[in-house]
């Protein structure tokens, strides 16, 4: 097929068209993460459900906890490069029976997936031990509600 004159002007035109068409959807958000995103901004009062059993490690291999827990987010920040991210402190003890903080960070992206990073640090020492993070998607591994 050759096309010339007019006829290649038209199908440049309708390329660059799809072009842009595409690289503008693969900038927008995922749903989801408009849904939630538009839910903190309106001041409801948004809770995470998380099943870590359906959440797998950073590196990609499913984790072994079978793990549940929920939080209310009290305080958000969004930015372009980490989406929506809030966190969680808490004290506790751990499994030895050291007095420990832990650090629960979890960070929505655009694309409508939650990474979640726990550390904790061990009370009376400046060492931060890192917990693992986890890769969570959203309706499965995370559910946000409100």
């Amino acid at each position: 097929m050759k096309f010339t004159g007019r006829g290649l002007a038209i199908l440049l035109s309708l390329l660059s068209a799809a072009s842009m068409s595409t690289m503008a959807r693969a900038d927008e958000p995922s749903p989801k993460y408009t849904e939630v995103l538009n839910a903190l901004q309106t001041g409801k009062n948004v809770k995470l459900i998380l099943d870590m059993s359906r959440c797998a490690t950073a590196e990609g291999s499913k984790p072994a906890s079978a793990t549940q827990a929920g939080l209310v987010i009290n305080a958000f920040r969004v930015t372009p490069q980490n989406g929506i991210s809030f966190a969680n402190a808490h004290q506790t003890v751990d499994s030895s029976g050291h007095a420990v903080t832990e650090y629960i960070r979890h960070s929505l992206s655009r694309e409508g997936k939650l990474t979640v990073r726990a550390s904790k640090l061990v009370v009376g020492t400046t060492e931060l031990v890192n917990q693992g993070e986890f890769i969570c998607d959203l309706p499965d591994g995370a559910r946000f509600i409100w």
